[in-house]
């Protein structure tokens, strides 16, 4: 975790919480599509979506009848969004899938989307809108070898 010096490593483990409400009307649904979330060893299958203010993931309904979780993660939560490898020339060890890391003060959150790199380049995007909106929160990006010239300054 490249957050920060002496911190201490966050768990891997999901918090125990009650279900989040899917998303709900008024929210604007700003990118969406197939994820699975990381859980340990066990894997759950569903839709990850990105609104204004929150990531909210919503398993399928077969992994919700084996007792998945809606899960939602506040954007002002996150605190970091790496990039695993953080190369996309790099390969991770053992076969695993690439995947996003989101870490937060309580957990590290694990996705694995089929577009990472379009993830992490709309939730860039997010973040620069929602502060021209007056929400200051803007966690640490890290991975490398990697610019999208669409969102390039130069």
């Amino acid at each position: 975790m490249a957050l920060m010096a002496g911190a201490a490593k966050a768990s891997r483990r999901l918090p125990r919480v009650p279900n989040a409400d899917r998303p709900r009307d008024d929210e604007t649904i700003l990118k969406r599509s197939g994820a699975d979330l990381q859980n340990g060893w066990l894997s759950r299958h569903g839709e990850l979506y990105a609104t204004d203010d929150r990531l909210v993931f919503v398993p399928t309904i077969l992994d919700t009848i084996m007792r998945a979780k809606r899960r939602e993660i506040p954007l002002d939560d996150i605190l970091e969004v790496e990039r695993f490898p953080r190369s996309p020339g790099d390969m991770p060890e053992g076969g695993r899938r690439p995947r996003l890391l989101l870490h937060t003060s309580e957990c590290v959150y694990e996705f694995m989307v089929g577009d990472l790199d379009a993830w992490i380049d709309s939730l860039e995007r997010i973040y620069q809108r929602r502060v021209k909106a007056g929400k200051p929160h803007e966690p640490t990006f890290t991975r490398e070898g990697y610019v999208n010239v669409l969102l390039d300054d130069a």
